[in-house]
């Protein structure tokens, strides 16, 4: 039974490896260029062993995706248990979630048709991953607001609605950002901002 588990992890941890290296290959060539063949020499395997793992480029593609997102949210969730407000640990974990996940991609010569391809292949898989970084951020404002570091009394929306236009916010800097020294400045502006509004004096 023990070593089933191990085999399970190596597997896993296999197919982990060979999605992070495809989302290298798909930044460095974009998506209609890049090849499974690309994907499966970067990997260190062979073509047939990558159609083990997934049925087609645009799977894999969604696979790549997931585990950056997932990956990104892993990091958050670690860096807000470090010390700090909530405002700044919440602004911490937003740079380095879009650090893994998004800085890559916009940094990529393809960002913009990754992204596109991001919004219509993935977009399931997008939004399921905004609704659990969305719910993480959420977590941490509900628990700032009961031990009373911020008040959310006179808010006319729950926390989750306030971290939603918040993360909204931020997707509409992405939009505009002319450099990633300045999007995360901008990111940073905009979580102060917002944060400025429940830093701890009633709400009239």
């Amino acid at each position: 039974m023990k070593q089933a588990k191990s085999n399970k992890s190596q597997k896993d941890e296999k197919r982990e490896a060979v999605f992070a290296v495809a989302g290298d290959v798909f930044a460095r060539y974009g998506f209609r260029r890049t090849a499974m063949n690309d994907i499966a020499q970067a990997a260190g395997i062979s073509r047939p062993a990558l159609y083990l793992m997934v049925e087609n480029k645009e799977d894999l593609f969604s696979e790549a995706v997931t585990f950056r997102f997932n990956k990104g949210i892993d990091k958050a969730i670690s860096t807000l248990s470090e010390s700090g407000s909530i405002a700044e640990r919440i602004t911490a974990s937003i740079l380095a979630f879009e650090k893994i996940f998004y800085e890559p991609v916009a940094e990529s010569p393809h960002g913009a048709e990754l992204m596109d391809m991001s919004s219509s292949i993935a977009a399931d898989l997008m939004k399921k991953g905004q609704n659990r970084l969305e719910g993480v951020f959420s977590q941490a404002l509900e628990e700032a607001i009961s031990t009373g570091e911020v008040v959310f009394s006179g808010m006319p929306m729950k926390p989750l609605a306030f971290i939603h236009l918040l993360i909204s916010a931020i997707g509409g800097l992405k939009k505009q950002a002319t450099s990633m020294e300045g999007l995360r400045c901008q990111i940073a502006e905009l979580v102060g901002i917002f944060f400025k509004s429940i830093d701890g004096a009633p709400h009239k």
